[in-house]
């Protein structure tokens, strides 16, 4: 009974931790971030001013360094296969504060306003992206690529 339980509980962690997700890439491969045709409505400045609205500074501990938020955008704007690493200015990977990765994280996926990339032939096509936030003790300094 006991292994029964603990099974159960492991499986119920599993399962609420798991993000799940109806995302599918579209045929025909994945393009590069610097794929010159995926853009943003709004373009970069409705970006920066969404996470300038909306994040809030983690003062706890000295959270400083780069939290990268990688992602793909299929051909029809849809966003998926989120990840998320953090680094120092020496670009060693760190830890950093859970409020802080798991808000950016969040803030990144409800930009729904993405214009997907075409390809040479004007097809739509499935893009990686990815930002890099800077934060220095809890504040978000910067955003790139720009």
């Amino acid at each position: 009974m006991k292994r029964f339980l603990s099974c159960v509980v492991i499986l119920c962690f599993i399962s609420c931790n798991s993000e799940s997700t109806d995302f599918e890439l579209c045929g025909g491969g994945l393009y590069p971030y610097y794929h010159p045709d995926l853009n943003y409505e709004g373009s970069f400045y409705a970006i920066k001013e969404h996470f300038k609205t909306n994040y809030r500074a983690v003062s706890i501990g000295n959270n400083s360094g780069i939290v990268k938020v990688r992602f793909h955008v299929n051909c029809k704007g849809e966003t998926g296969n989120y990840k998320v690493e953090t680094y120092s200015f020496d670009y060693e990977l760190i830890e950093m504060n859970n409020q802080i990765t798991d808000q950016l994280l969040g803030l990144t996926k409800n930009l729904k306003k993405w214009i997907p990339g075409k390809d040479e032939e004007g097809e739509l096509i499935n893009s990686h992206k990815f930002f890099a936030f800077k934060i220095v003790k809890g504040q978000l300094t910067e955003i790139l690529p720009k």
